[in-house]
């Protein structure tokens, strides 16, 4: 994949959670009335399910700019570079876990469940994605660590691992209410940071493609 494209992927891919959040709406507070969950699983449902598969559409671009770039961000021959791939993983695999949960319960899990079950599954999918911190965590402090020496700037490194220790403390946000809450304003800061990461990521850990001279083409 050229350049272009790859920066493309991570522009598309801050595009396609941008546009899964919209469909989306505003979710009720776990910890709020039984009623509102019920009633916004019940109004949103065919919104709700067409966000979740914008954000595996994420995902998708999210794992394909990171097979681009493995060997620049993550290479195999380094232990920050296997780590990193680790994380790529665990990070595709626990989102799509929390994805998963919201979909079920738009499709009709909260719909058909007593109330005070679907509140629990309500709860279920806000700790899980909160838990998401930490793969995304090692994610991209791994890929600070191990990004190709002179690739970028010694600001994205630290920066990278500065955002690494921002998803590790998100990872506690497990306050019942308030800014730290799993649906609070650490949490929101953290959602869209990720997004950040990446597009950075895309424009900035990309190598120059070397246009070969005359000589060498023939040499």
């Amino acid at each position: 994949m050229n350049r272009r494209l790859t920066r493309l992927t991570g522009v598309a891919f801050v595009v396609t959670i941008l546009v899964s959040e919209a469909l989306k709406g505003d979710s009720p507070s776990p910890t709020g009335p039984v009623n509102e969950i019920v009633s916004f699983f019940a109004d949103h449902r065919s919104t709700i399910l067409a966000g979740a598969y914008v954000q595996m559409l994420a995902l998708f671009l999210l794992a394909l700019l990171f097979a681009t770039l493995s060997e620049d961000v993550m290479p195999g021959s380094t232990i920050a570079g296997r780590l990193a791939r680790l994380g790529l993983v665990l990070t595709l695999t626990a989102y799509t876990t929390y994805v998963f949960l919201t979909a079920a319960l738009a499709f009709g899990a909260v719909t058909d469940a007593t109330p005070e079950t679907a509140k629990s599954l309500w709860e279920i999918r806000f700790v899980s994605e909160t838990f998401v911190n930490f793969p995304v965590a090692l994610l991209i402090g791994s890929v600070a660590l191990a990004v190709r020496p002179g690739l970028t700037r010694p600001w994205y490194r630290w920066g990278s691992l500065a955002t690494a220790a921002l998803f590790l403390v998100g990872g506690a946000a497990l306050a019942r209410n308030g800014f730290f809450a799993p649906d609070g304003g650490y949490g929101f800061i953290l959602f869209w940071l990720l997004p950040i990461w990446v597009a950075v990521t895309a424009f900035v850990a990309t190598p120059r493609l070397v246009t070969p001279s005359p000589a060498n083409a023939t040499g």
